[in-house]
């Protein structure tokens, strides 16, 4: 039942990507609009440890057809859940706000959107707990049926076996997360590598995971990435908008900042 419906998501998905991927070449100043925050539409039958939050990030709320049927698709499977979604200065006025000091100051630093982004995911689940999800990702099923109500936390690993960041649910205050923060801290203060994957994306997560011996699962049984968009659904509106084409014409990490420096960074965050 799992590789059916697997399959069927895989199949709608990608014909969706198809047909807005025309749209978007036809009309390509179309645009649709991601709330800031919209309530859960359904009442959960059973408490559970890990809040029902969905949280994003991306560099603007008017976005393609292409991720915007990403959105609902995720809003239909989700009805139990709030979500928020944070745009560029959202971002970081959050960590701004709740993060003042070392962690903030190593934020202003990355130049990066995606590493922002890297940072921005762990502070905002350490706060509030809840489920981070990519803008290019698709959940496989509810949430509630692959979230144990007494679980901490989920991980999921992607297809080469590594843990993966572009998904995470866990409760608030979470070790695991914990830890992240303050080896993705670490790397930009030692500033250790100028590749946004190892400075702050999925290989300090997959370090901790494994290190501590959490369980984790399959990618295809929670959430999938890139079946409804494609880079160029997802970037149409910001140049150099992908990682990897970024850290080749910009510095990761910029010097220094003071300590009273001001909310605005070189480049905002976005969920890549």
């Amino acid at each position: 039942m799992d590789k059916i419906r697997y399959r069927l998501i895989k199949i709608f998905a990608n014909a969706s990507k198809v047909f807005y991927s025309i749209h978007l070449k036809i009309f390509s100043s179309a645009r649709k609009e991601i709330p800031a925050h919209a309530p859960a539409t359904k009442p959960a039958l059973t408490e559970r440890r890990i809040p029902r939050i969905i949280w994003q990030t991306n560099y603007t709320r008017k976005v393609t057809y292409q991720v915007y049927a990403c959105f609902s698709f995720n809003r239909r499977l989700s009805e139990t859940h709030e979500y928020h979604l944070y745009d560029d200065a959202a971002c970081d006025q959050f960590v701004k706000e709740h993060y003042p000091g070392e962690i903030w100051r190593a934020y202003q630093r990355l130049q990066i959107g995606a590493a922002r982004a890297d940072l921005w995911r762990v502070l905002v689940l350490l706060k509030f707990g809840g489920v981070y999800l990519d803008i290019d990702g698709n959940f496989v099923e509810p949430p509630d049926a692959f979230i144990d109500k007494d679980a901490e936390a989920v991980f999921i690993t992607s297809k080469s076996g590594e843990v993966t960041n572009y998904f995470i649910a866990c409760a608030p205050g979470n070790p695991v997360l914990q830890e992240v923060c303050a080896r993705i801290v670490k790397n930009i203060n030692e500033n250790s590598t100028t590749c946004v994957y190892n400075l702050t994306g999925p290989v300090v997560l997959d370090a901790v995971v494994k290190e501590r011996g959490v369980p984790c699962l399959d990618y295809k049984q929670a959430c999938i990435q890139g079946q409804f968009t494609n880079k160029f659904g997802q970037y149409a509106d910001k140049p150099h908008g992908v990682w990897t084409v970024a850290q080749k014409v910009i510095p990761v990490l910029a010097d220094e900042v003071p300590e009273a420096d001001s909310v605005d960074g070189p480049q905002s965050s976005t969920g890549a």
